[in-house]
C-alpha cells in the first residue's frame, strides 16, 4: 500500500506539462483564484479526480483494515 502512494504522489506532482493554457498573473488576490479555481472545467476534473481518489483509497484501507489485511 506504501508504494502505491508513493506512486499516487509521484503521479500527482505538478508538471509543465500538465498546466493548461492562460496567465495566472492576472489573479489579484484569494477570491480570484477560487473564482478561477472553481470555474475552470480543467481545474474542476481534477478537484473530482482527487474526490474520487481520496474515497478510494479510504474504502481500501477501511476494507483492509476490516479483514485484517493491513500492513
Amino acid at each position: 500500500m506504501r508504494s502505491f502512494l508513493v506512486a499516487a504522489a509521484v503521479a500527482a506532482t505538478s508538471s509543465p506539462a500538465l498546466a493548461h493554457p492562460g496567465n495566472h498573473h492576472e489573479m489579484s488576490g484569494w477570491g480570484e483564484a477560487v473564482a478561477h479555481f472553481f470555474g475552470s472545467p480543467f481545474h474542476a476534473a481534477l478537484v473530482l479526480g482527487a474526490i474520487a481518489t481520496g474515497a478510494i483509497v479510504a474504502g481500501v484501507w477501511r476494507v483492509s483494515r476490516r479483514t485484517g489485511k493491513a500492513k
